[in-house]
């Protein structure tokens, strides 16, 4: 039973990794800025959540938003930044800068949650960082880097690596949902006081930037119902690597929905990539010893 949850929860960080995949294709399609798109995002993904929440009978409290305020203001900081970084360079050198995340992540569960790093499990990481970066850098992206983008895009992946050890933490007194919905509503009140204070109107929405904003809630949003589930079932590091996985389908999205095209390189970067996290996920299927639902 504890291997077939931790199988299940493997998926789960897939899942998570699909929809993750999109964030960055949906939200080159908004004009209005990030600050605004991040309000909207976070308050999008409150609404949400509280509809489930309430449809399936779960009990939401305030302590969920207690317990989950840090996640909260830290993942509002990831996506903010994220967007704007997105809007200064391209999403591919902003998707190359987050694949370093497993690195950090695995560097800093190593000392918090005591998860073991040995050899080879550092030796797939650099193959499989390496696959990602190879995907993304073999696209029609520009060579040279804007430094504002390239400074965004490195906070984004510092406070994304922050969240997911922020997350495996809390996920140990918490529920997916109500950790989800705690961490949602701590974000949006956060959004919301950095709108406020930046002077920006939330009316600054374009027609049509309403459809990517529902999709950005809606689909990477539920990657984080799959990825917080899975906390409880698999070690952060290998979640972190999982999860990682995402620029490839940002890749693949952006040919079928952008008409960019893969060359050679990238199909065999994207290959290499998922085989390297294939071989850490398999060799990690074992019960890493958490508690269960």
């Amino acid at each position: 039973m504890e291997r077939r949850t931790r199988t299940l929860g493997a998926g789960a960080s897939a899942l998570a990794a699909v929809g993750w995949g999109f964030a960055g294709i949906f939200a080159s399609f908004v004009f209005a800025s990030s600050i605004v798109l991040s309000f909207y995002r976070m308050w999008f993904a409150v609404a949400l959540l509280l509809g489930l929440g309430l449809a399936s009978g779960r009990k939401i409290t305030w302590r969920a938003v207690r317990l989950s305020w840090p996640a909260g203001v830290i993942l509002y900081a990831d996506m903010c930044m994220f967007f704007t970084a997105i809007k200064y360079t391209t999403v591919a050198i902003a998707t190359v800068i987050g694949a370093l995340q497993p690195a950090l992540v695995m560097i800093a569960a190593n000392r918090l949650f005591g998860e073991h790093i040995d050899r080879r499990d550092t030796m797939w990481t650099v193959v499989a960082i390496a696959g990602v970066v190879t995907i993304v850098v073999g696209s029609s992206a520009p060579t040279h880097h804007q430094l504002v983008g390239d400074l965004f895009a490195t906070g984004s992946v510092i406070c994304w690596s922050a969240y997911f050890l922020v997350s495996k933490a809390a996920r140990r007194q918490l529920e997916t949902l109500e950790y989800t919905f705690g961490v949602a509503v701590s974000g949006a009140v956060t959004a919301s006081v950095v709108l406020l204070v930046s002077g920006q109107s939330p009316a600054h929405v374009h027609a049509g930037d309403w459809l990517w904003i529902t999709l950005l809630a809606v689909v990477p949003g539920s990657s984080h119902l799959f990825m917080n589930w899975a906390h409880r079932y698999i070690d952060v590091s290998i979640a972190s690597l999982i999860g990682s996985s995402n620029p490839v389908v940002a890749a693949v999205a952006g040919l079928v929905i952008l008409g960019q095209r893969l060359t050679v390189i990238q199909v065999v970067g994207g290959l290499v990539g998922v085989g390297a996290i294939a071989a850490v996920a398999f060799r990690h299927r074992e019960p890493a010893g958490s508690p269960v639902e």
